[in-house]
């Protein structure tokens, strides 16, 4: 009998159907992708209808072993695939056919057909501000990423504006340099964004001020460089890819939680003489397939919750099926059918950048311009807290909270605040996750420059 064998559609970007077309590079055969859910297309060719089931297969160790992933019928062209972490992963397929044979029959030495590397972080950016230099301006950075190419075009991009200018105008960055200097037609302070792309898609950000700060406005006081907590979500807010890709829930009909354990509390209505003699719970991450988690019977029938512990974050639709102690009840979910409850799990932390902490000078001493940045694809509505503290471990004194994720934010410091702090923006999510940003160094809000004169002169003693 032949065998029966699967490709893995590798055609860019037709096999990765990401749901918003999020960047993405191939390199040596190797595609990079900034998202941990994805489908993988298949093709099985003539021999689909001697088929029963496919096994898509990952390793995580290029090969050394193979651990089984998702599972397919031949009709439905494609697998889906959740990691719960950014690395470099092989696929391959197994296949079962009608007659219960599995080819290849051992995946030792099985090549793979696929190879992602997964990267949702983005680049590590930082921007310092040079001492100006013969009447240029300058600034140094470092950029730190594993997946980061600087001869790809646009990989880094530096680019400066007059203040509150609405254009920004590029500077050439010297290959293998990490400083440059340039002359700029604007005598008076220029914002500065440093910007790099790695082959996954992903931007890290970092900006500062250059140029005076004795005749008002603000002076740059610490450069942040951009801030990536363990994410599992594309990077840009509101990029919900989960929906996207089976078209569930809309935003209203999902209950959002923190946490991959969900407790679920239950009632069951219209019992008869012969009570309930079972309780099923089925979810789908779909809307097609329907996957049967728990069966409960006997004593446990009478508990008025469950606990349903999911493999990662994503979109879950779930429905309870009661029996009667006589067996009747509704029949198990069926494709097409809508589930009684859709939850997401989002246990990501949002996003924090923090960019710009800036010291008020002339008409806006005693002020302080806080510049960052939040995303989330479920970001809160008034998201952000920020606080300030001596030490970096704390305690931390509330600056405001309950705010929009508007930035500049300007802080009017109060007399008492401390001549040099830290400062941490706080973002929260609808599912209750807090990202942070701090800043590495002190802020210094006391630029007083003391200066010392001679008043008089008068001769000292001899034995002075």
């Amino acid at each position: 009998m032949r065998k029966l064998s699967v490709i893995l559609v590798l055609m860019v970007p037709a096999w990765l159907v990401l749901t918003t077309a999020p960047a993405q590079e191939t390199s040596g055969g190797i595609i990079f992708s900034h998202h941990r859910q994805f489908r993988i297309p298949f093709n099985t060719g003539t021999g689909a209808g001697r088929l029963k089931l496919l096994q898509l297969y990952v390793s995580a160790d290029q090969g050394r072993s193979w651990q089984p992933s998702a599972t397919a019928p031949p009709d439905q062209g494609h697998f889906r695939y959740t990691s719960e972490r950014d690395g470099f992963f092989w696929f391959t397929v197994q296949t079962l056919d009608l007659e219960g044979r599995r080819y290849p029959l051992t995946l030792e030495g099985a090549t793979p057909s696929l190879k992602v590397v997964i990267d949702t972080q983005p680049p590590t950016v930082s921007l310092q501000a040079l001492a100006p230099r013969n009447g240029e301006i300058g600034v140094s950075w470092e950029i730190r990423d594993e997946n980061l190419d600087l001869s790809v075009p646009d990989a880094a991009r530096l680019e400066y504006r007059p203040t509150g200018g609405a254009s920004w105008t590029a500077v050439t960055m010297p290959a293998g340099a990490n400083q440059v200097y340039w002359n700029s037609p604007n005598n008076g302070q220029v914002e500065v964004r440093l910007r790099a792309r790695d082959r996954a898609g992903n931007v890290g950000e970092a900006a500062t001020t250059v140029g005076p700060g004795a005749n008002g406005g603000f002076v740059n006081s610490n450069q942040v460089p951009a801030q990536q907590p363990n994410q599992s979500i594309a990077p840009f807010q509101n990029n919900d890819q989960s929906q996207a890709i089976f078209n569930g829930p809309t935003e209203g009909e999902r209950k959002l939680v923190g946490s991959k354990t969900i407790r679920l509390n239950y009632e069951v209505k219209e019992q008869g003489p012969s009570g309930v003699s079972q309780i099923e719970l089925w979810y789908t991450q779909d809307g097609r397939s329907w996957n049967k988690y728990l069966d409960r019977s006997g004593n446990e029938v009478t508990q008025k919750n469950i606990v349903f512990d999911v493999a990662g974050e994503g979109i879950y639709g779930i429905t309870l099926v009661a029996k009667s102690g006589v067996g009747l009840g509704d029949r198990p979910p069926q494709t097409g059918d809508r589930p009684q409850m859709w939850v997401e799990v989002d246990t990501t932390k949002p996003v924090v950048q923090l960019h710009n902490v800036m010291v008020g000078t002339g008409h806006d001493k005693g002020k302080l311009k806080i510049t960052w940045t939040a995303r989330d694809k479920n970001l809160h509505q008034k998201p952000i807290k920020l606080s300030y503290a001596e030490q970096f471990a704390g305690p931390w004194t509330t600056i405001d909270e309950k705010l929009a994720n508007n930035s500049p934010y300007t802080w009017t410091m109060p007399e008492r605040v401390p001549y040099q702090f830290h400062l941490k923006v706080e973002a929260m999510d609808q599912a209750g996750n807090i990202g942070e940003a701090i800043t590495d160094a002190l802020i210094k809000v006391d630029l007083a420059q003391p200066k010392a004169r001679i008043v008089t002169v008068e001769p000292a003693s001899s034995g002075n």
